[in-house]
């Protein structure tokens, strides 16, 4: 039995939020500003999604983890058809492990099927074996790259069957 839930982001987790956020990504470029202010959920256009979804991890209350999921319809590979999109997603070091991860991707594979779309899709650096190896453990499949030199990702996708 799990002591965790995942939900989605309440307006009272937004500070828990922000400080996982700064976990992951450390810095502060726009969409760190987009979600501290609130306009990465209010307005997605702006940041390439038709809709931006969070959902968090919790353990007594507490944020733990969470992952960053997005409607989008710009990713070549899928032609046009919409795809959830992971934007992101992390697990504090210390509840890795135990399931948390695998719980994110599916909830986020679950918001994905709700917004209407049968897969997501995700990208990762090429040194990053790491969150490869965490993605296909979850049901990601490699099906390419993305970018030029620096800029390039691997592209992995998993199935979203219909509910």
């Amino acid at each position: 039995m799990t002591s965790w839930i995942v939900r989605a982001l309440s307006d009272a987790d937004r500070p828990a939020w922000i400080g996982l956020r700064q976990a992951l990504w450390m810095g502060s470029d726009a969409t760190t500003r987009a979600a501290a202010d609130g306009t990465l959920l209010s307005e997605p256009q702006r940041f390439g999604a038709l809709v931006y979804g969070v959902l968090l991890a919790l353990e007594g209350g507490r944020a733990i983890g969470f992952v960053e999921v997005s409607l989008r319809d710009d990713v070549e590979e899928f032609g046009g058809r919409p795809v959830g999109y992971v934007e992101g997603v992390y697990v504090e070091p210390r509840h890795q492990r135990r399931g948390l991860g695998r719980a994110l991707i599916d909830a986020a594979a679950a918001w994905t099927r709700a917004q209407g779309a049968g897969a997501l899709a995700s990208d990762v650096m090429p040194g990053n074996l790491a969150s490869i190896t965490f993605h296909q453990r979850v049901g990601f499949s490699i099906i390419g790259e993305t970018g030029e030199d620096q800029q390039r990702q691997v592209l992995l996708t998993r199935p979203v069957p219909p509910a």
